[in-house]
């Protein structure tokens, strides 16, 4: 998958926020309105068992920017990312994309964490959040996320461990170094030590 907030600059590649759909595997309606774009198709993909990607699709919509839409297993949700140049051009189809799927806003996401009531409830909350998180650090989304890492349930502590996954953010490196090494769940440990391997925060 993508990884949300490309590089900047002249010339840089300018890649979108994830933006998490509303229904899981929503593949129907993004097919749907891909179609009524006339975005021209150029991969598709299904069962990425490695990475947890259990479809792939990705449009060029023009000579410079292209749209992936993923359906991801671990977090339970489908999210679409646009990456191209320039950069204001990469945020107009963005927010024309916005006013046609509807995706989750930043403040839905967020307040959705806070509303979770039961272990089940607010993993699904903590993960959606880490997915949709803006790619530049964020302090309303650390606290929640962080505090999910913190929880005395290993449910959620395993859904922050992985929300903060997608991020990557520095600040979050000390958080993980902690699980990797602190964690009573052996099982988490090693999932904190996996991703620890492969930070680049």
């Amino acid at each position: 998958m993508m990884r949300a907030g490309g590089m900047r600059g002249p010339g840089a590649v300018h890649t979108s926020r994830r933006l998490v759909l509303r229904d899981w595997g929503s593949d129907e309606e993004v097919m749907a309105f891909a179609a009524e774009g006339g975005y021209e198709l150029v991969k598709d993909e299904s069962d990425d068992v490695v990475d947890g990607i259990v479809r792939e699709v990705i449009w060029q919509l023009t000579p410079g920017i292209v749209l992936q839409y993923a359906v991801d297993s671990r977090s339970g949700c489908s999210v679409l990312v646009l990456a191209g140049t320039p950069a204001d051009d990469v945020q107009g189809i963005v927010e024309s994309i916005e006013r046609g799927v509807h995706p989750w806003t930043l403040k839905e996401l967020l307040s959705a964490v806070d509303r979770a009531k039961g272990p089940e409830a607010t993993s699904a909350a903590v993960l959606r959040a880490g997915m949709g998180a803006p790619p530049e650090f964020d302090r309303r989304f650390y606290k929640r996320l962080r505090k999910a890492v913190r929880s005395d349930d290993s449910a959620v502590r395993r859904a922050g461990i992985w929300a903060i996954s997608y991020s990557r953010w520095a600040q979050f490196r000390p958080d993980l170094e902690a699980a990797a090494s602190v964690e009573p769940d052996p099982e988490l440990r090693k999932d904190a030590q996996v991703i620890l391997d492969h930070y680049a925060g």
